[in-house]
């Protein structure tokens, strides 16, 4: 029976929507408590700005710490829930004192809903849930509504890169773009080894990067142009 992903972008609000406390270290719970506020996104500041980058779901923030430091001139928004890890990152960013970081602690369905078509120069999306049982799927974060979402805040032929170690989640991911007529496939990578840093994933291992490495996970590493042109989407 053909792969079809479902049409419909359902989300279980009091799972999905909620902030993740998590259990803090001190120093997570001190840096979420003192930086929260000074880090977190607002609309106005994308006055003057022709181009952010985002990253979706940034764990512990290594990724995210990386690339703000390889693109300074940069504005990168991090997009998490999950408080500990919210904490992690912040506190890594007041110690290298980097300006170019915004937090954005509430689901990312909502910031791509409130941006301004075409903002986007580089979309990241690293090891989302891959919420693996059958009855769960629709609360997959990759879903055709949302890659119209994606689509829109991408200016034209910039690039969505995603990562999974989880392989149903990988060809889902395929699948669902394959299927939306405005991208078209860079890159399918797979990896067995734990990867390297490289100049397009400059930070360490993520959490669950390191351990889908240690269950011997396949990592499966995709990247999509939007194509030029197709601003209408779908």
């Amino acid at each position: 029976m053909p792969f079809e992903p479902p049409e419909s972008n359902v989300f279980d609000q009091d799972f999905n929507y909620i902030r993740r406390r998590g259990r803090f270290t001190r120093a997570q719970a001190l840096a979420f408590e003192e930086l929260a506020e000074a880090y977190r996104f607002k609309t106005t500041d994308l006055d003057g700005l022709d181009a952010i980058g985002i990253e979706i779901g940034f764990g512990m923030g290594l990724e995210l710490i990386a690339w703000a430091e390889e693109h300074p001139e940069l504005m990168i928004l991090g997009v998490e829930l999950y408080q500990p890890g919210i904490g992690s990152m912040l506190s890594r960013a007041a110690k290298q004192a980097l300006k170019n970081i915004r937090l954005v602690d509430e689901p990312a369905q909502s910031l791509l809903a409130r941006l301004p078509p075409g903002i986007a120069s580089e979309i990241r999306i690293f090891f989302p849930d891959p919420w693996p049982k059958k009855r769960h799927h629709k609360r997959r974060l990759i879903q055709l509504p949302f890659l119209d979402q994606l689509h829109h805040a991408l200016a034209s032929s910039a690039v969505v890169h995603l990562a999974t170690d989880w392989a149903e989640y990988g060809e889902w991911m395929a699948e669902c773009f394959a299927q939306h007529p405005g991208f078209e496939l860079l890159s399918d990578q797979r990896q067995e080894e734990p990867r390297r840093a490289s100049a397009s994933r400059p930070g360490g291992l993520t959490k669950f990067e390191a351990r889908g490495a240690r269950l011997g996970h396949t990592i499966r590493d995709l990247r999509y142009r939007k194509l030029a042109g197709g601003d209408e989407g779908r």
